[in-house]
């Protein structure tokens, strides 16, 4: 199989699904934006929001999971870098791939 097919899945984990809030901290403007975080792996993450990162731009990353009845879960912190950025929705929404660097 060819590594630059669109079609191949160039992460080494495994994708599950989210569908969280999320929110970015720009280490290099400070800016804090929202967004949903629509899947997770072990080594990166795709993020849908408004906001249209730099490639190479380092975020702080907090995944805030819905409660499960009584119980609340623990957000879940990263720190990642920007690899790609797509237009979703024209100049309305962008799903931005990050590889996670530190969690």
């Amino acid at each position: 199989m060819n590594p630059f097919d669109a079609h191949h899945e160039r992460r080494g984990g495994k994708r599950m699904r989210m569908g969280c809030r999320a929110k970015m901290k720009s280490r290099h403007t400070g800016e804090t934006h929202y967004g949903e975080c629509v899947d997770l792996s072990i080594d990166g993450m795709a993020i849908r929001s408004a906001f249209v990162p730099q490639f190479g731009e380092v975020l702080e990353v907090t995944i805030i999971a819905p409660s499960a009845g009584a119980l609340s879960s623990k957000p879940f912190e990263a720190v990642v870098e920007v690899r790609r950025c797509n237009e979703v929705v024209r100049g309305k929404l962008y799903e931005i791939g990050a590889r996670i660097m530190e969690r």
